[in-house]
């Protein structure tokens, strides 16, 4: 027994101190990715359709290609063309230069729609026209920003991580044996169903935001939690206390910032958008809004980015069980 005032034993002052420099790292890590990603928020390449006969789509083209890489511009022969594009997700919005009519979705929140309608006004107005909009895909009353699929991912993907830490510090960080490793994976399925369904009733029955398939959006969260607290419970499998620290840098360091919650992924600086596609927070937070506002299209993209997630974590806790991780040997042990 310690002595008070004494270490806890098997714990040196120099693994303490190697644990609170990582942190301290971990910290400014933190601070660089959230501010670098998410500062200075501008239109790179947004998807937008404009819609009609070439001699009149051309010159509205010409003029969104004038302004840089602010948009990405799609020409879509009717209104219902573009609509069905808008629900497929591959334009944020679309104009009609015959009518002075722009289709946007609010659902991303102000961000996106908003700067469609500044554009296009003023391309209304150079025609001689007033611009009239219409809100396809309107957000749900309660979530005007479009933020509530990004926080209540916020809140699958801190538990995940946060349970296979749990697990991996009170049982090892690698299973014991290969039946342990299944077991483990089978109550971290248990637990993502559970938390899936649990934010799916706090979000949709607690505040009455984002209803519509609730089986869909609790399968999107079990997913979601399941397969980053399997690859989380790989990495420490593999590398022992190191393997959390890389699960906090990938999954909320890295993640958060670029999953496209505050600012659609179009908006962010190049490396989050470049690198918020591969990883589950972004996946996860398309995987919730396509399945509430876009009536499941174009899911297949986010689920395979977690079920890939999912596979390889599975793969290696399996593969890892009997490991003897050197990492987690403390001086002293």
């Amino acid at each position: 027994m310690a002595h008070q005032g004494e270490p806890a034993p098997g714990v040196s002052y120099q693994v303490t101190a190697i644990l609170m420099v990582a942190v301290f790292f971990l910290s400014a890590a933190f601070i660089a990715s959230y501010v670098g990603g998410l500062h200075a928020a501008r239109p790179h390449r947004v998807p937008v359709g404009v819609v009609g006969p070439p001699e009149a789509t051309a010159p509205v083209g010409a003029t969104l290609r004038r302004q840089g890489e602010n948009f990405a511009v799609h020409a879509y022969p009717t209104a219902d063309a573009a609509r069905r594009a808008i629900l497929d997700r591959d334009v944020y919005g679309a104009y009609l230069p015959e009518q002075g009519r722009l289709l946007i979705t609010s659902a991303f929140g102000p961000t996106t729609s908003g700067l469609l309608q500044d554009t296009f006004a003023r391309t209304a107005a150079a025609q001689g026209k007033t611009l009239s909009v219409q809100d396809v895909v309107p957000a749900d009353p309660g979530d005007p920003e479009g933020l509530v699929p990004f926080y209540l991912v916020i809140g699958w993907i801190v538990s995940a991580y946060l349970v296979a830490a749990i697990v991996g510090l009170y049982r090892g960080m690698a299973a014991v044996t290969f039946r342990d490793a299944v077991v483990r994976l089978a109550a971290f399925a248990v637990f993502a169903a559970v938390t899936g369904a649990a934010g799916t009733l706090i979000v949709e029955h607690g505040y009455g935001y984002l209803s519509g398939d609730p089986w869909l959006l609790t399968g999107v969260g079990a997913l979601c939690v399941f397969a980053v607290a399997s690859a989380t419970a790989a990495a420490e499998s593999l590398l022992g206390i190191i393997g959390t620290a890389l699960a906090i840098l990938a999954f909320v360091v890295l993640g958060n910032p670029s999953a496209g919650g505050p600012w659609p992924l179009e908006f962010l600086e190049p490396f989050w958008r470049a690198v918020g596609p591969w990883l589950p927070n972004w996946a996860a937070t398309e995987a919730v809004r396509n399945a509430v506002y876009f009536d499941g299209h174009d899911l297949s993209r986010p689920l395979a980015v977690l079920g890939c997630y999912a596979a390889a974590g599975i793969a290696a806790v399996l593969l890892l069980a009997g490991r003897t991780n050197p990492v987690m040997r403390f001086p002293g042990r």
